[in-house]
């Protein structure tokens, strides 16, 4: 048994990562008003997509994988001898990824596709592929990481923050905010992830608020668990990472923490200002 590990790229693992322990990635694309697409972090690097943001018109477009491109991967790990592959996506409540590698993966022969929504996007997802990749080396079955990535998933979460709704609401990536719609002027959105979509967690009035706001809530959510990550994702703003990264490292010493970077996908989904704070009860090799 020869087992392979996929992610799309949504999950940001640092090309040092993907390198190092051979991931394959299936990447999403952006596309601006103009009809321009670029393929995240291969024709599009994070600070050039913010930076186009800002002079568009409208609110950039995101799209999954093709089903050939999940296809192909698949034939091309068979071909390298590989008989299983452990496939991490981005949450089924966001985008259609994990479906379609789903789907493809029933119609390549020859090898034995294990796909697995993550419910969430960003370093989170990328702690499942991390995690997937060294149980591969410690001989487990794909069967057995499957279920440990399950058990994964009832401890892992995230919390983020926003400037604005206007990105998410016009993508269609927030439920249960029509609420809130008209009462947010001088507010910061704290939003959360529910089964997978993105839901209104809080609002407070400042961006000292939200951040404080968003340790607390992470940090009250994973006091009682015996492993603990915690994933600064950083957005167009590093100063707010610099302030969480400073309190977390001064207050819970004690975490495994880990910083990271939002891509063009999430970022296009977020908005200038977009940030978050993932955790999982479980101590993730990040090197």
């Amino acid at each position: 048994m020869k087992i392979a590990v996929l992610t799309d790229s949504t999950s940001y693992l640092s090309q040092t990562l993907i390198e190092k322990y051979n991931i394959r990635i299936a990447p999403l694309s952006v596309t601006f008003d103009n009809g321009e697409n670029f393929v995240e972090n291969a024709t599009i690097s994070t600070e050039a997509f913010y930076k186009r943001m800002e002079t568009s018109n409208t609110i950039p477009t995101t799209s999954q994988p093709a089903i050939g491109e999940f296809i192909k991967h698949f034939k091309e790990l068979r071909e390298e001898g590989y008989t299983d592959v452990i496939s991490v996506f981005i949450s089924s409540g966001i985008s259609g990824s994990y479906q379609t590698a789903t789907q493809a993966g029933k119609m390549v022969e020859g090898i034995n596709v294990h796909t697995f929504d993550s419910k969430l996007a960003a370093m989170v997802e990328g702690g499942y592929v991390l995690l997937a990749v060294e149980m591969i080396e410690q001989g487990y079955e794909p069967q057995d990481i499957i279920k440990e990535l399950e058990a994964m998933r009832e401890v892992t979460g995230a919390i983020l923050m926003v400037d604005d709704l206007k990105n998410l609401q016009k993508s269609g990536r927030i439920t249960g905010a029509q609420a809130w719609v008209g009462t947010m002027l001088k507010m910061k959105p704290v939003l959360t992830f529910d089964d997978g979509k993105i839901v209104p967690e809080a609002k407070v009035r400042t961006k000292k608020r939200a951040l404080n706001e968003i340790i607390n809530k992470v940090t009250a959510q994973v006091k009682d668990y015996d492993g603990v990550t915690l994933y600064i994702i950083e957005g167009d703003k590093p100063e707010d990472a610099d302030w969480m990264e400073k309190e977390l490292h001064e207050k819970y010493p004690q975490y495994n923490l880990h910083r990271s970077k939002l891509g063009p996908v999430i970022a296009a989904h977020l908005g200038s200002g977009g940030m978050g704070l993932g955790f999982t009860g479980r101590n993730i090799r990040l090197s």
